[in-house]
């Protein structure tokens, strides 16, 4: 069983629809599009979000603006803001191709 087709993941006991997250992360203000994988960050697995849109965007307040909308295991333990998600040939969403994420909570990738 490689993966689910649907991006459905289980972390610390709790089934979570990405594209749950994805959407309330697509309707904060400046954001054009989110994906939102699930990472093997020190040791444990967790959800890393992935933004593109204007430059003003931050990180760390999309991911504050999840917190009231979202229970606490939905919401991403980063969030990263990118110029532009990467794309396959096809014009979907790569997400092998997205950047890992470095220590800090929530960062601007260059």
């Amino acid at each position: 069983h490689v993966g689910r087709a649907d991006h459905q993941v289980k972390i610390r006991g709790h089934r979570i629809e990405l594209g749950e997250i994805e959407a309330r992360l697509r309707e904060q203000a400046g954001v054009r599009d989110s994906v939102v994988v699930a990472r093997e960050l020190g040791g444990s697995r967790q959800l890393v979000g992935y933004v593109s849109g204007e430059d003003a965007l931050d990180g760390a307040s999309l991911r504050a603006a999840l917190v009231p909308v979202l229970p606490d295991y939905m919401v991403p333990s980063r969030v990263m803001v990118l110029p532009q998600l990467p794309l396959t040939p096809n014009g979907k969403i790569d997400r092998k191709a997205l950047p890992q994420p470095d220590a800090r909570p929530s960062e601007r990738a260059r």
